[in-house]
Formats: structure tokens, C-alpha cells, sequence
């Protein structure tokens, strides 16, 4: 579903960064729904803007080259 919501005009703007962290957010999302559904969890909630923020990237995602980390 992540290909088809960048195509579309108003989600735009998906594409301007790496699918890698696009797609482990909702990695995450899932796990926080079935731990909820299966009663481990409460209901999950999203994190403030004003918290500053993280992101998790997987090692394939990326690569280093000549002192700089691209994406692939």
C-alpha cells in the first residue's frame, strides 16, 4: 500500500524521503495493534511533534561511501 499512497497527489511528499523508515513505522504500527488486540497492551498513541522524534533504519537501507551515508 506504501507504493500506491506515494502515487497519489496529496501523499506526494512519501517520496521525497527513503522508504526504509516509511516502512518500519509501519512495522511498528502492526506490532502496536496485534499487542493491543492480543491484550499485552493498551491502546497505541501517536508521539508529539514537539518531543523531538526518532526514526529506526535497518542496515540495508543505506550505505556509506566516502565519509557520507546515502541511501540506496
Amino acid at each position: 500500500m506504501l507504493t500506491s499512497w506515494k502515487k497519489q497527489e496529496d501523499l506526494d511528499f512519501l517520496s521525497e524521503v527513503s522508504s526504509v523508515p516509511l516502512q518500519q513505522s509501519l512495522r511498528h504500527l502492526q506490532t502496536a495493534f496485534t499487542n493491543f488486540f492480543s491484550g499485552r497492551a493498551k491502546y497505541p498513541n501517536f508521539k508529539k511533534k514537539r518531543n523531538g522524534g526518532n526514526a529506526e533504519f535497518t542496515k540495508s537501507g543505506f550505505k556509506w561511501k566516502d565519509g557520507q551515508v546515502s541511501d540506496r
